[in-house]
């Protein structure tokens, strides 16, 4: 990124911080911020150790400076801008979840595609924290980074003195890491699965079960998605359509199925269920890093600033915005009038429902696009167009 690009997204980004309001998190006075700024892009080079006493210091600090990154900890000091992290005195930090498509299982290779899912490994962690949790919607904080993925802020008073040891036991417990399938601990019979009345674990692999059996709506179709199981394959699958594994979606029996009794389905062995609990166990975890929510002094982004990587918006929701959220138009802030960018190779990229193609040499782009790529350092500033 040369000096003309870094000067162009170094205005743009101040435009934004003028014109765009932008959320604080709640007692910031007491949380220690950091800042990235485009001078030393490509290196990352983080200025932290600072504190702002007032809403005003803040906007004018991001207003004056307008750094390509903004972060304040997690973490609440009694002295957050001391030079030392012993210095600061920690009393506490919110519980945090970092969800990142880079880090998901057999992650798609197409930026919309991660996209899509890690949302989805988003909403498997929300409903943890509602329903296995309790915590309370209110006090739940969903946020897209800016880049690959979300952060989840959790602001109950109840988990704010956690250590990293018990944060980790959450990530476990969300994950499903040293879950394991015990035959005997389920059940010695082949007439029972994990009962939706039971909690925890055992109820959400019982709702995924109930979910996967109402999708067997007719023998082809039933055929096809059996196979998606493990060990399962055609000639299996038609065995166990044909001994009655249809049989279980009526409304009649489900409701058997939601309180763990199968022993109507006298056709299908004990290794189909097997099976599908493996299958459910696999599926209902969500994909956390770690390391995030372990770290009781990290620092985190800060919800309505604009992330440097991808001059995309980071973006504040609730638990109902996520599910219609659409990343690459709703995060996108910039503007459609067009400027010029020089690219030493080709790129492209997929924003507000439009595809670009950049060519080597100059091209001609609508503003949101130039500075997306700009900041993903495909391209160059070349000059209005």
């Amino acid at each position: 990124m040369n000096d003309r690009t870094k000067n162009f997204l170094r205005e743009k980004f101040k435009e934004y911080y003028l014109e765009y309001p932008i959320q604080l998190p709640p007692g910031f006075e007491s949380r220690e911020w950091g800042f990235v700024m485009f001078d030393a892009l490509p290196k990352i080079v983080m200025y932290r150790h600072k504190s702002f006493f007032s809403r005003q210091e803040v906007i004018e600090y991001l207003r004056s400076m307008a750094p390509a990154h903004a972060f304040s900890s997690v973490a609440y000091y009694e002295h957050p801008g001391a030079g030392t992290m012993a210095d600061k005195h920690w009393t506490g930090a919110d519980l945090i979840f970092d969800l990142d498509a880079d880090h998901l299982r057999d992650a798609p290779e197409s930026y919309p595609a991660m996209l899509a899912n890690v949302k989805n490994e988003t909403l498997k962690l929300l409903d943890f924290l509602t329903d296995d949790f309790g915590f309370s919607e209110d006090l739940i904080d969903v946020v897209f980074s800016g880049g690959r993925g979300y952060h989840i802020h959790v602001r109950d008073q109840r988990v704010r003195t956690l250590g990293s040891a018990e944060r980790r036991e959450i990530v476990d417990y969300v994950s499903g890491a040293g879950l394991t399938m015990k035959p005997e601990s389920i059940s010695s019979s082949i007439s029972e699965i994990p009962k939706e009345g039971m909690g925890g674990w055992a109820r959400n692999i019982n709702k995924w079960i109930v979910g996967y059996l109402r999708e067997l709506k007719d023998p082809e179709t039933a055929v096809n998605k059996l196979q998606e199981l493990d060990g399962i394959g055609a000639v299996k699958a038609r065995d166990l359509v044909n001994g009655g594994l249809l049989d279980s979606v009526s409304d009649a029996n489900i409701e058997f199925i939601r309180k763990g009794n199968i022993k109507f389905l006298k056709g299908v062995q004990r290794s189909f269920w097997n099976r599908l609990i493996l299958k459910a166990m696999q599926e209902i975890g969500a994909s956390v890093d770690e390391p995030v929510t372990g770290d009781i002094k990290r620092l985190i982004r800060l919800p309505t600033s604009l992330h440097g990587g991808s001059s995309m918006r980071v973006v504040p929701l609730t638990l109902e915005t996520i599910k219609v959220f659409d990343p690459l138009k709703d995060a996108v802030v910039f503007s459609d009038k067009e400027i010029s960018v020089a690219a030493e190779s080709p790129a492209s990229c997929d924003l507000r429902g439009n595809h670009f193609e950049i060519e080597e040499g100059v091209n001609t782009v609508p503003e949101y696009a130039g500075v997306y790529l700009m900041c993903r350092g495909a391209v160059e500033y070349a000059g209005r167009a």
